[in-house]
């Protein structure tokens, strides 16, 4: 996580959004995460200092999945006896079943997982990890993106809407380095990108070129960690620009109060007053490839929804103007918010469904090496 104040809260909502979305795929699981608390002193380089800050995530990864193993019970290949961890005091059964899927921020990191276990003899050999170079990668694939646009194309489709031929207008959360929003928003050169927010800043592009802005993000997601501020600003339609989420306020410039319909009178906005508007913008389709759930039933408190670090810009599910949501990251949407929306014209599915490409390719990989590895360590199948 890059959530320092509030990691814990984060993995909380992932745990609670996995509950509701893989009860069919893997009824039982859960979240663990880490945060880089010291990370390394920048030297004003860009490339340097994603490099060391790289390598700092990864020694602390391995220190992670070093934790999860230590504690884990393990399997004697030879004889297929349960061997409990070393110095663990044991409250519950056998349970030698553990399997880490790269999540946010460790997409790559699927062969360090499968090292650390290996060096453990961890039964589950590189079935440990979904991925990796002897895997599936999901951002690669972009899976998971695949999977929610292709409700996205039929709610179109049902409108008369081919967005594979027909541009069309999108506001987002998230930013080109994720794999489900940057995915997404390459799965249709037809894409009109006007706005979009991730943890760390607002992207503003009220009259988008759909061509030239497709090759930018296109660029941008090729470029490692890259955020919006990479983001070429001579590209921006004029009166678009990109804010620093902590910035004070945000200019309103015609174009934008054009493009998010926001009344004559606003001059400026906060950050988070910005980000409201850019969930209520009344444009096509509203993207969310973020963490955080960020529309709820108007009958709904804040309280009610459970998810505190996004309280300042959530929206009411019946002031929303898009006439899509494409649900590509968890629990976007409660489950009234999205009745309410669906109620009131609005077509959306829940990320059960929408997103679930990834997890069912990670559930069906690793199976198949289970599978695979009982016959390589009896012999009877060559490893190459």
């Amino acid at each position: 996580s890059d959530r320092l104040e509030d990691f814990r809260t984060e993995i909380l909502g992932l745990v609670k959004a996995q509950a509701v979305k893989n009860a069919v795929i893997v009824p039982v699981g859960a979240k663990g995460g880490f945060v880089v608390k010291q990370p390394p002193t920048a030297t004003g380089d860009p490339v340097a200092d994603r490099q060391a800050l790289g390598a700092e995530g990864v020694a602390c990864y391995r220190t992670f999945i070093s934790g999860l193993l230590d504690v884990t019970d393990n399997v004697d290949r030879a004889t297929g006896d349960v061997l409990p961890p070393a110095q663990v005091v044991r409250r519950d059964g056998d349970d030698t079943y553990l399997v880490v899927a790269a999540d946010k921020g460790t997409a790559t990191f699927s062969d360090i997982a499968n090292d650390v276990a290996l060096s453990y003899g961890f039964w589950l050999g590189d079935a440990f990890a979904s991925g990796g170079s002897a895997g599936y990668d999901h951002k690669a694939m972009g899976i998971t993106a695949k999977g929610a646009w292709e409700s996205v194309k039929r709610h179109f489709r049902e409108m008369e809407i081919d967005t594979q031929t027909q541009d069309f207008t999108v506001v987002g959360v998230g930013d080109m380095s994720g794999d489900v929003f940057g995915n997404g928003m390459l799965l249709s050169e037809h894409i009109r990108l006007v706005a979009a927010f991730d943890h760390r800043h607002i992207f503003l592009d009220p009259i988008p070129d759909a061509a030239r802005s497709y090759r930018e993000r296109q660029r941008m997601f090729a470029l490692p960690r890259s955020s919006w501020a990479d983001y070429d600003k001579s590209l921006i339609s004029p009166g678009g620009g990109i804010y620093d989420r902590s910035a004070k306020a945000i200019p309103v410039t015609p174009e934008v109060r054009a493009a998010l319909d926001l009344p004559a009178n606003v001059t400026t906005l906060s950050p988070p007053e910005m980000m409201k508007a850019i969930l209520l913008a009344p444009v096509d389709l509203l993207w969310n490839g973020g963490i955080g759930t960020y529309i709820k039933a108007s009958g709904e408190t804040n309280a009610d929804v459970g998810d505190k670090s996004n309280d300042a810009v959530r929206v009411n599910a019946d002031r929303l103007r898009v006439k899509v949501i494409g649900e590509g990251g968890n629990l976007g949407a409660t489950a009234l918010g999205r009745i309410e929306f669906c109620r009131n014209g609005g077509r959306m599915n829940t990320d059960a469904l929408d997103n679930s490409a990834g997890v069912d390719c990670s559930d069906h990989e690793v199976n198949i090496k289970i599978l695979l590895d009982a016959v390589v360590s009896s012999g009877e199948l060559p490893v190459a």
